[in-house]
């Protein structure tokens, strides 16, 4: 099999399933390392430009006779693969695992400068928005041909609601906030 990997950048796609804070762990508790899956509307031109790539990639490795539909391919239908009941966000989109077992992606907020904690703590979850960098590569595992999203860096864009139905504490105590020029100490 001939090498192949392309290098290509998301721009302000949603995040689904985010470990890039920490590597995502096994049942078992082995290290599954870091990953984000990206949610890319289906008619984007970014969905466009990923087929294309994918496609490439495949020819490169696998020959030009490559039949695509007998290879796995990143790239899937969220209509189709996703019960939209549990994952409405996933309606009429496309979505693409990108991972990292080795290496923790670089993180930069929105001017380019590496993320603080606070930054981290504030953008980087699931249902916020991404600029993400990522190699398409082919690979042959037992027998079979596909081709896989390797992640590299990540850029926090803005935030989004949270798939996971948290929000921020700030947000849902502050009906309850007193004034700090109120120095009573009988609720306590």
């Amino acid at each position: 099999m001939q090498k192949s990997m392309r290098k290509i950048i998301l721009q302000d796609v949603r995040g689904s399933f985010v470990f890039l804070k920490e590597p995502r762990k096994a049942d078992n508790g082995e290290n599954q390392g870091y990953s984000i899956q990206v949610l890319i509307p289906k008619d984007s031109p970014q969905a466009k430009k990923v087929k294309k790539l994918q496609e490439i990639v495949a020819k490169e490795a696998f020959g030009d006779k490559v039949k695509m539909s007998m290879i796995k391919l990143p790239l899937r239908d969220g209509d189709e693969e996703r019960d939209l009941d549990t994952n409405p966000e996933c309606e009429g989109m496309y979505f693409m695992n990108c991972n990292n077992k080795n290496r923790k992606p670089g993180i930069v907020n929105r001017n380019n400068e590496p993320a603080d904690i606070d930054d981290i703590e504030e953008y980087c979850y699931s249902g916020a928005y991404f600029h993400v960098s990522v190699n398409l590569y082919a690979y042959v595992y037992e027998g079979k041909k596909g081709i896989a999203v390797g992640l590299n860096n990540v850029m926090l864009r803005k935030k989004g609601d949270r798939l996971d139905g948290s929000v921020a504490a700030t947000s849902e105590f502050a009906e309850f906030a007193e004034d700090d020029d109120d120095n009573s100490d009988d609720e306590w």
